[in-house]
């Protein structure tokens, strides 16, 4: 049970003004009645206020979860592709993933200490790459081809991921992010059996207040789109097959 002291201060303070304007009877009950205030606010309000707070701390430690990242293709507006001269048929073939460490995408670090660990659904980044360079092909105008099509392409596109990095660090008042990629393309002129090489690489960084997955998702999204760009704009189509513009 909560000790109610004989003269609480919220109480003092108030009692010149009752004294003037209350009538007797009313006096001592409301003396009472600030009294009592002032000891729920102190003894039961504050306490809640400080566990809310600490509730609050609490969140902001890391757990060991995985943070799942939706990739997708960057919204109209961001840099596009160069859609080629001619018509050209262009497959998707396989996607491996060439990272030195395949476990996951990278880290969030917790400001109250603790990390979580950024993935994206069905742990597959290198299938998820291929996904999101066809999406973005045939948004910007290429003719590929669907998984499964009897079309004869003209050009095999084959890649390997080299780096998928995704890194968030929460400090006093704000977070950093920050991504990088790093893609290997492998295409195969189906005419000659010709090959063109190139290495599609990003990087970005962005620091918000409070960290928040859809803005990292926005960077790694913005990165990814940048370096697809690449392929269009280094190369050129001759007679249905694929050259560097710069060999």
């Amino acid at each position: 049970m909560l000790a109610i002291e004989p003269a609480c201060a919220f109480q003092e303070a108030v009692s010149g003004m009752m004294e003037q304007h209350l009538p007797l009877q009313w006096r001592e009950v409301t003396r009472f009645n600030l009294c009592i205030r002032e000891v729920l606010v102190k003894h039961l309000l504050m306490p809640l206020i400080g566990g809310m707070g600490l509730i609050a701390l609490i969140g902001c430690a890391g757990t060991g979860g995985v943070i799942p990242l939706q990739l997708h293709v960057a919204p109209a507006g961001a840099k596009k592709i160069v859609k080629p001269d001619e018509p050209l048929k262009v497959a998707i073939g396989e996607f491996v993933d060439g990272r030195r460490s395949q476990t996951g995408l990278g880290v969030r670090s917790h400001l109250w200490g603790g990390v979580s660990y950024f993935d994206v659904p069905g742990n597959k980044p290198a299938e998820t790459v291929a996904h999101l360079m066809t999406d973005y092909l045939t948004a910007n105008g290429w003719n590929v081809l669907k998984e499964g099509s009897t079309e004869r392409a003209d050009v095999v596109l084959t890649g390997k991921l080299l780096e998928l990095f995704v890194h968030a660090k929460s400090r006093v008042g704000f977070t950093e992010m920050t991504t990088k990629t790093k893609l290997a393309i492998q295409a195969k002129n189906l005419s000659d059996d010709s090959i063109v090489r190139m290495t599609l690489s990003g990087a970005g960084a962005e620091d918000v207040f409070w960290f928040d997955r859809e803005d990292l998702e926005k960077v790694v999204n913005e990165v990814l789109t940048d370096s697809f760009s690449k392929l269009g704009q280094d190369t050129t189509v001759v007679n249905r097959m694929l050259r560097l513009t710069n060999p």
